[in-house]
């Protein structure tokens, strides 16, 4: 076999084994969703084993009376079968027993985050899906000890109390576990409740599947069941007074007597004694709703501040417990609030919104400097007349605020819905299951009462398929399109992602291939790679309120229009003929064209360039704008950029193009220029011309791959890393860095590939060809090549950036990116290595150049940071869920750099040579100023200047100067 048919070979054999490993993991769902829906309808769910003792020691026997008595003690419960543990084993942790666990041994294990927050969606699923994998095996006797589970869940609360995470940032983890998970003693009710059933089961054998549920899976809605029951029998009398003694059992006491009886059980913790007799006191004082209401917020968050104060981590959790019951009563008061809303002047209902976001934070749905931030805001809408732009503008940073609520559930719980949801997509909707029974209900009613004001009395609104919206929406991107709806997406398969698609997406993520829409659930952030792509391109971009998803979900498949103005309004549509005007037979987003400068490429440079060398004159010349800017930098602030080797254009041009086309007369480079003549000779928007241009750029990127770089290439390259370096034992960022980015019209922001902390000589050179080819991947050549002009000259160049472990890193645009002030800086920052541009959920800010102010959009609520490994690439690890990311220092550097740039760099335009603000990657590292990449932040003028968007905006900007007062009610 000769050289190139084995090497045809391998490639096929990698291939279907690639084919093969997705098949089988496809496989695998399918069979595993297949096992669930068995597990719903057998009678013993997932204890298909039947029922076993399991000792201290150990062992396992049959179940008999005392089996565990020489054994150390034990318990009985349901034994799970081999599905059941299959699925165990490979990550879904269903069919959870917390009777005997060895709470020690879990809460040590790695992944006791993720076992945890699924057993909290596994209760969830049970109550929401009719018993879930539990629907038989709730009445299979034995199976569930309740009171074995009600123990364990107690030990495993007692103990995550214990521990300075779960009161710190993941206190709403550990509080939902607490109303979710039986924990407290069995009471006397109780006991009367379970012996009243077994006696009843005694005479009647009907009644015995009810005893098992009651006895093994008690809950409030028993009492409905039991009376069900009663109705078909002749003597009803006994089953309705066991209705009766459930109900009284779940009849929650008046929270006054509540808080006076803990407070003397605390009688040695005098200042909380003090606020539990203080809010009975005042709950007492004054009977109308929004008193209690207020009562009752003021006193969750008390209580949540309290916890760290407390020792004792039983009595954490009896103070958990006090706050649930008070969360009740706050909603109870909430209900009759929302009832008074249509009489409620504008003040009361801003206090409302004060009272609610106070709540939110004692239920752990805000964090401390976000409920600080929102009290700033509500501030300023607490006098008697303000001017409607202050009104519109504070309602819609107040809307942030549920979103930040869900932010802060996704931290928590994210990865494990999308895990579970693998084999039961119910579990996707836990979150907001979360939301709908909490503070933030409320809070988002209010808020979009008075938003909808706003928008009337400014003549403008959201809308949403018709209907008038006040709150819901935050728009990132401007812009004006139409597509097909999509809201279910496999976000595992992101290349089926269609070019004419909006889609609904869980996250923003750094690889979307090319679409016309995107509506996140999750912000992520405004400075992503994607975010700035989509916001050069005009595509628009909005982020969604949970609570509106299933009313998108309606309307998936249909072929819809979203529209998002400047100033932020929404308006998602069906499609009709009212719209056929606002758009050409031509792509909307055309006008983006990619014209690399001929001219000034020079291909003639073939060596190895120490960043040094480098202006920001050679960018698109011998070099990328990332070597090119970064050069320019490092002579300006030296001592803010690390070392760096370029490898010019003319090397990839001279290693991979000028080469012998398949042996043969013709170079590459020929081969590819007649290539494109063809592509463009075919019809446009053809399957015809779409299959080529894939089977030649499939081709291209593949011979790039396997380019040999030579003796020569790897010679002089080693010696030019050491003269830089010193070493060629280092970690180094291997980046792409093209002639077709940071254009004066096109970005190209995130497209090609940076390979992380590359350790040692070898690594750097096979990294070499895969960054040299990712301009040729799928995804990147979509992007760019419909908005290309002499495709054949696309030139990357690469740049070697000795690595930083940042603790911190993220991106700075030298302008409000939402209103243009190029006094305020738009910042995005999260722990660790690159987790900002990437588009992870960061903290987000607006920093005033003058006085150093700091206006919170966002904190950060990723779960994870990412951080240079010392054996090459990077590990992930956890955050530390801190309120804030960057200290009073480090906003002090950003500001002084910020203000130094324009003085001493050449000048940052657009396409029109106007000045343009900067975008800039940085990140921080023992409190120093790192600096990465520097580029011209664009925004597409077509989707800003679109006659219908600003259509949209015409009525606000004309009536923004009124006056609103806040003692009317409003008129809606």
């Amino acid at each position: 076999m000769s050289q190139p048919q084995i090497k045809r070979f391998s490639i096929l054999i990698f291939l279907v084994c690639n084919f093969l490993a997705g098949t089988v993991m496809a496989g695998k769902s399918t069979q595993y969703r297949q096992w669930i829906q068995e597990m719903k309808s057998a009678a013993r769910g997932p204890f298909s084993e039947g029922i076993k003792w399991y000792c201290n020691d150990g062992s396992i026997h049959p179940p008999k009376a005392y089996a565990c008595a020489r054994h150390g003690g034990g318990v009985e419960h349901g034994a799970l079968g081999k599905k059941a543990l299959t699925l165990r084993e490979n990550g879904y942790w269903i069919a959870n027993l917390l009777a005997g666990i060895d709470i020690d041994k879990l809460m040590n294990s790695p992944d006791f985050v993720d076992r945890y927050n699924q057993i909290l969606i596994e209760k969830y699923l049970i109550t929401a899906d009719d018993g879930w994998i539990l629907r038989k095996a709730l009445f299979y006797r034995g199976a569930i000890q309740e009171e074995d589970e009600r123990e364990g869940a107690r030990r495993l609360l007692t103990t995550m109390a214990r521990r300075k995470e779960w009161i710190g940032p993941r206190f709403a983890g550990l509080r939902i576990g607490a109303r979710m998970l039986p924990h407290g003693a069995d009471t006397a009710s109780v006991q009367k409740v379970r012996q009243m059933a077994a006696s009843l089961a005694e005479h009647d054998k009907h009644f015995h599947d009810l005893r098992v549920k009651i006895h093994g899976s008690p809950d409030a809605g028993d009492a409905e069941r039991v009376r069900r029951y009663a109705a078909k029998q002749k003597n009803p009398e006994k089953y309705l007074a066991l209705a009766e003694e459930i109900d009284r059992v779940y009849q929650a006491a008046p929270l006054p007597q509540l808080l006076r009886k803990d407070a003397r059980i605390f009688s040695r913790a005098h200042w909380l004694q003090k606020i539990l007799n203080d809010a009975a006191k005042a709950y007492e004082a004054n009977p109308y709703p929004e008193h209690r209401y207020t009562t009752t917020a003021q006193l969750l968050a008390k209580l949540r501040d309290a916890l760290p104060r407390i020792h004792s981590h039983s009595a954490r959790l009896r103070v958990l417990d006090l706050s649930l019951a008070t969360e009740a009563e706050n909603f109870r008061q909430g209900t009759a609030l929302r009832k008074a809303m249509k009489t409620a002047t504008r003040q009361h209902r801003i206090n409302w919104i004060r009272q609610a976001a106070t709540a939110a934070y004692g239920a752990g749905l805000i964090n401390k400097r976000s409920l600080k931030e929102a009290k700033k805001s509500l501030a300023r809408l607490s006098h008697q007349d303000i001017p409607l732009n202050t009104y519109l503008k504070e309602l819609n940073y107040l809307g942030r605020i549920p979103g930040w609520g869900t932010q802060t559930l996704r931290y928590q719980f994210f990865e494990s819905m999308q895990k579970l949801a693998g084999i039961e997509p119910l579990a996707l909707h836990f979150i907001q299951d979360q939301l709908r029974g909490s503070p933030l209900l409320l809070l988002s009613q209010v808020l979009d009462s008075l938003s909808r004001d706003a928008n009337q009395l400014a003549g403008v609104k959201h809308k949403l398929f018709g209907e008038e919206i006040g709150t819901g929406f935050h728009a990132l991107n401007p812009g004006l399109t139409r597509g097909v709806l999509h809201t279910k997406v496999d976000m595992e398969n992101l290349q089926k992602i269609r070019p004419d698609g909006i889609y609904v997406l869980p996250e923003t993520v750094s690889d979307l291939p090319p679409l016309a829409g995107i509506i996140t659930a999750g912000e992520g952030n405004p400075l992503s790679h994607v975010q700035l792509l989509a916001r050069n391109l005009g595509i628009p971009n909005v982020t969604i309120d949970e609570a509106l998803l299933p009313r998108l979900q309606q309307h998936d498949g249909e072929t819809v229009v979203m529209a998002v103005s400047p100033a932020g309004l929404v308006e998602l549509d069906r499609d009709s003929s009212r719209w056929h005007k606002y758009f050409s037979r031509k792509k909307n987003q055309g006008s983006v064209v990619i014209r690399p400068d001929l001219k000034k490429l020079d291909l003639s440079v073939r060596r190895f360039i120490d960043l040094n060398e480098l202006r920001a004159s050679d960018s698109g010349r011998i070099v990328g704008p990332k070597a090119a800017k970064l050069g320019e930098l490092k002579h300006h602030f030296p001592g803010m950029v690390a070392n760096g080797v370029a490898i010019p254009f003319g090397i990839f041009r001279e290693v991979v193009l000028d080469k012998p086309y398949k042996n043969g007369k013709q170079t590459v480079f020929e081969w590819m220029v007649k290539q494109y003549v063809h592509i463009h000779s075919l019809p446009e928007g053809s399957k015809e011309r779409a299959d080529y241009a894939e089977t030649f750029r499939a081709e291209l990127y593949d011979i790039i791959m396997h380019a040999k770089l030579g003796r020569k290439f790897t010679h002089d390259l080693k010696q030019a890393i050491l003269k830089t370096f010193g070493t060629t034992d280092l970690g180094v960022f291997v980046r792409s860095d093209t002639n077709v980015e940071d254009l004066a019209g096109f970005t190209g922001a995130g497209l090609n590939l940076t390979l992380p902390n590359v350790i040692g000589f070898e690594g750097v050179l096979k990294a070499i060809n895969k960054v040299w080819a990712s301009p040729f991947t799928a995804r990147a050549f979509a992007w760019r090549q419909s908005h290309m002009e002499d495709p054949q000259h696309v030139y990357p160049a690469v740049l070697l950036l000795r690595s930083v472990s940042n603790e911190k890193s993220g991106v700075m645009v030298t302008e409000d990116i939402d209103t243009g002030d190029r006094q305020i800086l738009s910042v995005a920052v999260n722990e660790g290595v690159g987790g900002a541009v990437d588009g992870q959920s960061a903290e987000s800010l607006r920093i005033d150049t003058r006085t150093s102010d700091v206006r919170v959009l966002a904190t950060a609520t990723a779960p994870w940071r990412r951080q240079p490994s010392p054996g090459g690439g990077i590990v992930k690890l956890p955050t530390s869920g801190s309120d804030t990311v960057l200290k009073p220092a480090e906003i002090r550097q950003l500001i002084d750099f910020a203000t130094r740039l324009p003085k001493e760099f050449p000048p940052i335009t657009d396409d029109k040579g106007n000045p343009a603000p900067a975008d800039i990657e940085f990140g921080f590292v023992d409190g120093k100023l790192h600096l990465f990449q520097l580029r011209p932040f664009l925004q597409n003028e077509k989707a800003q200047g679109s006659r219908y968007l600003q259509s949209m905006d015409k009525a606000l900007q004309a009536n923004t100067r009124r006056q609103v007062n806040m003692k009317e009610v409003p008129g809606i």
